[in-house]
C-alpha cells in the first residue's frame, strides 16, 4: 500500500480533490477514543469529532463490532423490503417521544429536505395548498442541497448558485417581533435549530420558545426542529428542543446517529406520517444496514443509565474552565452554549488560534467569525477536558 507522509497527503489531496474546504495539513491515520493520530506519530485531542459526529469517540469496540457483524452478512438490499435494523432502531428514536413515524436518509441536509417536502405535503393533503411558507432564521444553518439552502439564512452560501427555491423566509435569531409579522394563516412551518451552532453557538431565548408554541397553537403551521447537530445527548438531553421546551411537530437527525457512517433520520408526529402515501419521498442508500447497526450501538449507549447526566457534569466542568480562561484573557468574551457544544469567543483571529491548537495537539472548531467551538466526544472523561484546558491555555499565551 503506498505511503502518505502528511505533507505527501496534502499535495496531493489538492491535486485530486475538489478544493471545496480550507484543510489542515495533517493525515490523521488512526484513531482511538478522544484522540487521534497523524502518519508522523503525532497525537492530537480530537475536540471536533468529525464536527459533532463521533458521539463515542474513534473506534468504540462496540461500533466496530456491530460494523464488522453486518457487513458479514449484506451491506444493502434497498428500502423495498423491511429492514430489522431501521425498525430496531426508529423503535429506540421514537421512545419517550411525541413522534410516531421515522424516515431513514444519507445525511442532515437530506433529513433536512425531507421534513420540509413532508410538512408542504401534509398542508396539500389537508386541503390548504397553498400553505407552503417556511419560516427560518438568519445564522441558521440546514444544509446545502437547494430546499436546505434555501432555508438556511445565510445569503453567502446561497451566492452564484442562481434562483433558489421559493417559499422560504427569514428573520433574526431571537427577535420575537419580526416571527410575529412573519408567520400568518399562508405560514407552512417554523424550522429553526433549537441551538444555532454554525451561526456563532447562539441559544435560543425563553421568549422565542414561547412564541413559536404560541404561533403554532394559533396559526396551526409545523414545527421543525433541525437537532442534526443538536440531538442524541450533545446539549445533554436526548432531544435538544426539550431543554427549552420547544413543542415540534417533525425534528431532523444526523451527524451522531450513524458513528461517522452516512445516516440520518426525520421524525414526524403521527398527523404528518399519516397522510404519507407509497412513492411520495424515497432514497436508494437511506438507512443502510450497516449504518443501521452502528446507530443501534450509539443510541443504545447514550439512552444507557446516567449517560447524559455525565455529559452534563462534564459540560459543567469544560464551562467552567472556559469560563476561567475567558477572565484571564482579555481578548476572550462569552462563553456560549449547552451540554458539549460550547463556544468561546474571540477578539484575535480565530483561525489563529486553532492553528496555534493544532500544535499543542488539540482540535476545536469555529462557528461563525468569532467564535472557538468545542465538540468533543460526549463519553469525553474528566482528565481528557483538563487536558484540553490545559493546551488551550498554552495556546492562549501564545496570541499576539
Amino acid at each position: 500500500m503506498e505511503q502518505f507522509c502528511n505533507k505527501d497527503c496534502f499535495d496531493q489531496d489538492k491535486d485530486v480533490i475538489a478544493p471545496l474546504y480550507g484543510k489542515a495539513s495533517i493525515n490523521f491515520v488512526k484513531g482511538e477514543g478522544s484522540y487521534l493520530f497523524d502518519a508522523d506519530g503525532h497525537k492530537y485531542l480530537d475536540f471536533v469529532s468529525g464536527i459533532a459526529v463521533n458521539a463515542l469517540g474513534h473506534a468504540f469496540p462496540a461500533v466496530v463490532t456491530a460494523i464488522q457483524e453486518q457487513a458479514a452478512k449484506f451491506t444493502h438490499v434497498s428500502n423495498l423490503y423491511p429492514n430489522e435494523l431501521q425498525v430496531k432502531l426508529a423503535r429506540k428514536l421514537l421512545a419517550d417521544s411525541p413522534y410516531t413515524k421515522a424516515f431513514f436518509c444519507n445525511s442532515g441536509t437530506e433529513a433536512n429536505e425531507a421534513a420540509i417536502k413532508f410538512a408542504r405535503k401534509y398542508f396539500n393533503r389537508i386541503g390548504q395548498p397553498d400553505r407552503v411558507q417556511i419560516v427560518t432564521f438568519f445564522n441558521s444553518f440546514h444544509g446545502r442541497t437547494f430546499g436546505a439552502l434555501s432555508a438556511t439564512g445565510q445569503p453567502a452560501l446561497q451566492e452564484g448558485f442562481g434562483s433558489m427555491p421559493g417559499g422560504f423566509s427569514h428573520v433574526a435569531w431571537n427577535d420575537t417581533s419580526a416571527l410575529k409579522a412573519m408567520v400568518n394563516e399562508k405560514t407552512c412551518a417554523i424550522m429553526l435549530e433549537p441551538l444555532a451552532a454554525e451561526g456563532g453557538v447562539l441559544t435560543i431565548s425563553p421568549e422565542m420558545v414561547t412564541t413559536i408554541n404560541d404561533l403554532r397553537n394559533e396559526f396551526g403551521c409545523l414545527v421543525i426542529t433541525d437537532e442534526i447537530q443538536t440531538g442524541l445527548g450533545r446539549l445533554g438531553l436526548f432531544y435538544g428542543a426539550d431543554i427549552y421546551g420547544l413543542k415540534s411537530d417533525i425534528t431532523t437527525l444526523a451527524k451522531a446517529i450513524g458513528a461517522g457512517l452516512p445516516l440520518g433520520a426525520t421524525l414526524m408526529r403521527g398527523k404528518v406520517a399519516d397522510i404519507l402515501k407509497a412513492g411520495d419521498h424515497g432514497t436508494t442508500f437511506g438507512g443502510n444496514p450497516i449504518a443501521c447497526a452502528a446507530g443501534l450501538v450509539v443510541v443504545n449507549e447514550i439512552k444507557k443509565p446516567l449517560f447524559l447526566e455525565t455529559v452534563r457534569t462534564r459540560s459543567q466542568q469544560l464551562k467552567a474552565g472556559l469560563s476561567q480562561l475567558a477572565s484571564k484573557y482579555s481578548f476572550l468574551g462569552d462563553v456560549r452554549g449547552e451540554g458539549l457544544l460550547l463556544g468561546l469567543c474571540s477578539e484575535k483571529p480565530v483561525a489563529d488560534i486553532i492553528t496555534l491548537l493544532r500544535k499543542e495537539g488539540l482540535l476545536v472548531h469555529r462557528a461563525g467569525a468569532n467564535v472557538l467551538r468545542f465538540l468533543p466526544p460526549l463519553n469525553v472523561s474528566a482528565e481528557e477536558i483538563e487536558e484540553a484546558l490545559q493546551k488551550l491555555d498554552n495556546a492562549l499565551a501564545q496570541v499576539v
